[in-house]
């Protein structure tokens, strides 16, 4: 067996898992991380591990660790000398790690490497991938399912992660509150029967990063493009861990990308709509830049 050692002389096996631009070592059962191949070899890498024990004290997060309080009480430990990640309480299934427990192991790690992670998902159309922002009811996870019921590639579902110019696939499903009406894909039932998660196809592992969506709702399907301060101040304030420093070049070259506000209806039926104009503003826009 092939074997890394890490700065502090942990011993993982290589090559691991391959998401969110990370090498995740210790999920190998977890279907929906594809393995680490090729680039992916030299990403960042990380060791996910359970213990049921009581919790370390909190630890505020800084450039070399940190602990999370997640929502359900059990505590995230992420220490990057080691490239541990430690989840303190009852053991929880592979694929409940693979997602979503993985996103906040991912957006701590990403942003000590000196890269930008947001609360996103993102599709892929016309070779470059697309954000979706907005707060938790903004419909992201349905949206990303109907787009993968037209026949989108969908890059990531909660957690997008930039570097650069390129933005790094997520695990490979979509998990979804409720059915989404004619949306037909296979399904199973995830977190306590509470979810239904959809299965997507294997994509490339990074994918030039298009531009940005800003989602909200409205009483019909529009899209209005965003100016670059617009863009700019929103991406600032919705960077994960802003306590820690980001790259002020990279940030303005992320907000002089195309961006949208993009409204749609409570309405199914308004689907339909939305992936055309969508559809239609990324086709344009495609076609802007080859001209230049």
């Amino acid at each position: 067996m092939i074997v890394e050692q890490t700065m502090s002389g942990e011993i993982m096996p290589t090559p691991g898992c391959g998401v969110y631009g990370l090498r995740v070592h210790g999920l190998d059962e977890a279907s929906e991380l594809p393995p680490a191949e090729g680039a992916a070899l030299g990403w960042p890498a990380v060791r996910v591990r359970q213990v049921d024990v009581l919790p370390p004290p909190p630890v505020p997060l800084d450039g070399r660790r940190g602990t999370r309080i997640l929502a359900d009480g059990r505590t995230l430990a992420v220490d990057r000398l080691r490239g541990i990640a430690t989840f303190y309480g009852p053991p929880l299934a592979a694929d409940v790690l693979a997602h979503p427990y993985l996103a906040p192991v991912a957006t701590t790690v990403n942003r000590w490497a000196g890269r930008e992670a947001f609360h996103s998902g993102a599709f892929v159309l016309a070779g470059r991938a697309w954000a979706l922002l907005g707060p938790r009811t903004a419909g992201k996870s349905s949206l990303l399912a109907a787009l993968a019921a037209r026949g989108v590639s969908i890059l990531t579902d909660d957690i997008l992660v930039v570097d650069g110019g390129d933005a790094f696939a997520g695990p490979r499903c979509v998990d979804l509150r409720r059915p989404v009406p004619g949306v037909a894909l296979p399904t199973r039932p995830v977190r306590a029967g509470d979810l239904l998660r959809v299965w997507l196809p294997p994509i490339a592992p990074h994918v030039p990063l298009g531009g940005w969506l800003f989602l909200r709702w409205g009483d019909e399907v529009s899209l209005a493009r965003l100016p670059g301060a617009t863009v700019l101040a929103r991406l600032a304030s919705r960077r994960s861990f802003g306590q820690l420093p980001s790259d002020p070049g990279a940030l303005l070259s992320l907000a002089a990308l195309p961006a949208w506000e993009l409204t749609r209806p409570h309405d199914w039926a308004a689907l339909d709509d939305t992936h055309r104009l969508v559809v239609d503003a990324v086709a344009a826009t495609s076609a802007v830049g080859a001209t230049r």
